[in-house]
């Protein structure tokens, strides 16, 4: 299947693509044609002319030079083998107009997919039983592990791994921070959802907990015991603030209104009523069910029940369903989602007790099952660790999840797909006998945050796709790697080959990384795509300054859907003495922003770059020959200035490294991430630095090792929008800076209350670093030195337990400011690990 052949204007620089590449020096051109040699061996050879040939420092060339190389079938030409001359011509620019111009029309053409099935190796877990919190934004999975798995759709994803001990009922708390475990003694045991640890419990009554529910807001528990007592449990002081018998069976189930305006009561003999939640009292007449409810609910339209006999109860109303395994009752009262006894998922209406949509006939056995009235979704929790997401009005199951020991992941139809790291290492493409992982398609397909789209609780879009993998899926293509020069030597220029080779998926780009750093195009000698026997080949020429000692040079090719193949690697060791680099240090801190309201002022975003600056300035004196500081704070860092500093480091050298630390306002739309300079205004996007500008300014760098710290929030939003915005930064910071080589750590926030701590002086996320240069993060290994990896090793573990530990202090400020949220930091790296620094300065 052909792809719609897409041009674009020589000069300009699409995600994922190489610029066009003009000519370094004296003028270069690969030129391709055919040879009638057949079986001929992959090699090169150098043929000087004139005069002793070298290169300036710059890149430029003094003396030309020709490279012959031929290609064997191992490339899957056939009987074809290809001549490559490397030659210097008159007139190259215009002859490369041309080039360019035939790799701009001819890249996407005769591109030819191939079917893919999704393939699970991990063992997902065995899953029993589903507990919903009050307000439905929450549930929790118990797993054969013996785990309670918590997810928020908020959030969209799972939040937490909870191993209680055994006990007759449990509950998250609407909020999704508690989780709550009754006991048969009659206390409660309540667990912080992100440590997993017990912090409190509430004592016991000598009777059983059978039932327990959470007030909207969190701070009232209301727990019914089997001697038929309601006690409703002031949190916060764990005292009790009224008590309540209920006359007849022991309670069964509770439920509380959305609203917090009642409190439901279900007994085991299927009696209901519902009681004023401030005091206990009854608020209606008792009605009865006839049998205990499989769901409850109570609001607008009063009690809501029912019954696995398919006995329904609404505003005061009975009706016969017909017998039923599962239901969930939607928040406004109106509908349910039930699975009926022919295991079919449906939609009832509440009001008639008919049926308004018969969704799907399921082909497993359901444990559970969640319904977003108001998203028109239900999620239906299979017993065999799948739980798959129903479109409640087009009928579609749109969306997979699986869980397993190691995590969790999710793909909708159309191949996006969003999971924890270790949760997507068993989920891949099977393709013509071949696996290819899932998250080789994160380029094009990584969604984060997508169970949230499809539950419209972020308010946006799901990403749009290039295609259905399914349906096509492009083949990545295969690269080598070949070595031009003989000569290693530190001090001199280095020439290679890379050679991609379409496998039916095409090819868009192709990278090289030299010491974990993508190689700029200002190293590229010259670059020839055409096409043998409908076999797309890219052949690309680069000039390199290794450095002494071990190199290694990595190639990738990747596919239309930016997929990449496996890599090809390089290693060579190089003649010389080791050399200490400088270290460029910019530090960029934004506490005061000259064009934005007052409200959007932060506090300790600038003190944050002068700790960084201050730290690394005294801890890696004796890693680098110099430290070369740049401290851009508040009026100092203009959109202008931080440029300009960036722009200055393509100066450097091979052995030197870059640390970049920015702290202030981030945010995103649709396009990019952006960081907001002293000098942003917030509706003037050119105002703001973008991912893509951070980017272009770092490939262009002459430092190998390059480590960007962001301890950016964003601020003055709503939760929703908070979500939306970091699902975007995740993917924006994952697929670009990572993408160039670049290690990222950033602290993944949402506003200036909790991260801007007063008793810290710092950033969370700042904090650590400080404390990770200063010998906390000299763990892996304990060496007494510290590298980037180490710090960002030792922030991911810390950050969420300095979190929590604040939080305490603050319990209410923190609720407000992040609701069940945890800090948590996120982690891309690709690149060489950089030393940082001495524990001992």
């Amino acid at each position: 299947m052909a792809v719609a052949r897409r041009r674009r204007a020589r000069g300009s620089r699409q995600p994922g693509n190489q610029p066009d590449r003009r000519p370094v020096g004296a003028q270069s051109s690969l030129l391709i044609r055919r040879s009638a040699w057949d079986g001929i061996e992959w090699g090169c050879v150098r043929h000087w002319r004139a005069h002793p040939f070298s290169f300036k420092r710059d890149g430029t060339a003094d003396q030309e030079t020709t490279f012959m190389c031929a290609f064997k079938p191992k490339l899957t030409l056939g009987a074809l083998g290809l001549t490559l001359v490397l030659n210097s011509i008159s007139g190259a620019a215009q002859a490369q107009d041309a080039v360019f111009d035939a790799i701009s029309n001819n890249l996407f053409e005769n591109v030819l997919y191939a079917q893919a099935q999704l393939k699970i190796s991990t063992p997902l877990l065995k899953l029993d039983s589903v507990v919903t919190a009050t307000g439905g934004n929450n549930f929790a999975i118990k797993g054969s592990d013996g785990a309670y798995h918590l997810w928020s759709l908020q959030a969209g994803s799972q939040q937490a791994v909870i191993k209680a001990n055994a006990g007759t009922v449990s509950a998250p708390s609407a909020g999704g921070t508690t989780f709550f475990v009754g006991q048969a003694d009659g206390a409660v045991q309540m667990i912080d959802t992100q440590s997993g640890k017990p912090f409190a419990s509430l004592p016991g009554k000598g009777s059983t907990v059978a039932a327990i529910a959470s007030a909207p807001d969190d701070a009232t528990l209301y727990v019914a015991y089997a001697n038929g007592e309601i006690t409703a449990w002031q949190l916060d002081s764990r005292k009790i603030l009224w008590q309540a018998p209920i006359a007849g069976a022991a309670p069964s189930r509770l439920a509380v209104d959305p609203d917090g305006k009642s409190l439901a009561v279900a007994n085991s003999d299927g009696a209901l009523l519902a009681l004023d939640p401030t005091n206990g009292k009854a608020l209606s007449a008792q009605v009865s069910l006839g049998a205990a409810p499989v769901a409850l609910h109570v609001g607008n339209n009063g009690i809501s029940a029912i019954s696995t006999a398919g006995k329904l109860v609404h505003a005061g109303k009975g009706s016969d369903i017909g017998a039923l395994k599962l239901a969930d009752i939607g928040l406004a009262g109106t509908t349910a989602a039930v699975i009926r006894s022919d295991d079919s998922l449906a939609v009832i209406d509440l009001a008639s007790g008919k049926p308004k949509q018969i969704i799907a006939k399921l082909e497993t056995p359901a444990a559970g099952l969640v319904y977003d009235e108001a998203a028109a979704k239900a999620i239906v929790i299979g017993a065999d660790g799948t739980l798959k997401v129903y479109d409640t009005v087009t009928k579609d199951m749109v969306l997979s999840i699986f869980i397993s020991s190691q995590g969790w992941a999710m793909i909708d139809r159309q191949g996006r797909f969003d999971g924890s790291t270790s949760g997507l290492r068993g989920i891949s493409w099977a393709v013509k006998k071949s696996n290819f992982p899932i998250t080789s398609l994160g380029q094009a397909f990584a969604d984060p945050g997508m169970l949230s789209a499809v539950l419209d609780k972020d308010k946006r879009d799901l990403r749009k796709v290039p295609g259905n993998p399914t349906e096509k899926f492009p083949l990545p293509p295969k690269v080598e790697i070949e070595p031009i020069s003989t000569e290693l030597s530190g001090d001199k220029p280095y020439q290679l080959l890379v050679v991609a080779t379409d496998q039916g998926g095409g090819i868009k780009d192709v990278r090289l990384y030299h010491n974990g750093k993508i190689v700029d195009v200002g190293a590229v000698l010259e670059q020839k795509d055409a096409n043998a026997d409908g076999k797309h080949i890219r052949v690309i020429g680069y000039n390199l300054w290794p450095v002494p000692g071990p190199n290694v040079f990595q190639a990738v090719a990747t596919g239309v859907y930016d997929n990449p193949g496996d890599q090809a690697e390089l290693r060579q060791t190089f003649s010389g003495e080791p050399r200490k680099g400088r270290l460029n240090l910019v530090t960029v801190g934004v506490s005061r922003y000259s064009r934005l309201p007052q409200e959007y002022q932060l506090k300790v975003a600038a003190d944050d770059a002068e700790r960084v600056k201050a730290v690394v300035s005294n801890y890696s004196k004796s890693v680098f020959s110099e430290i070369a500081a740049t401290d851009l704070t508040d009026a100092k860092a203009t959109r202008a200035q931080i440029l300009a500093t960036l722009a200055g480091l393509k100066s450097a050298k091979p052995e030197d490294s870059v640390i970049l630390f920015l702290s202030g306002h981030g945010l995103t739309d649709e396009n990019d991430w952006y960081f907001l300079p002293s000098d942003a205004s917030a509706d003037d996007a050119d105002s703001w630095i973008s991912a893509t500008d951070l980017r272009e300014a770092l490939e262009k760098s002459g430092a190998q090792r390059v480590f960007v710290i962001i301890d950016a929030c964003y601020s003055g939003g709503t939760v929703e929008n908070f979500y939306a915005v970091s699902s975007f930064q995740k993917r924006f910071l994952a697929n670009g800076l990572r993408s160039s080589g670049i290690q990222v750590l950033t602290a993944t926030r949402r506003d200036q209350l909790a991260p801007e701590s007063a008793e810290l002086g710092a950033g969370f996320l700042t904090y650590l670093v400080d404390q990770a240069l200063k010998g906390k993060g000299d763990v892996d290994p304990r060496d007494g030195w510290v590298s980037s990896q180490e710090v960002a090793k030792f922030t991911y573990a810390s950050l969420p337990d300095l979190f929590l530990a604040q939080r305490e202090k603050n319990p209410k400020a923190f609720r407000v400011a992040y609701g069940a949220d945890v800090q948590q930091p996120d982690i891309y790296t690709i690149g060489a690990d950089l030393l940082i620094a001495k524990t001992q300065p």
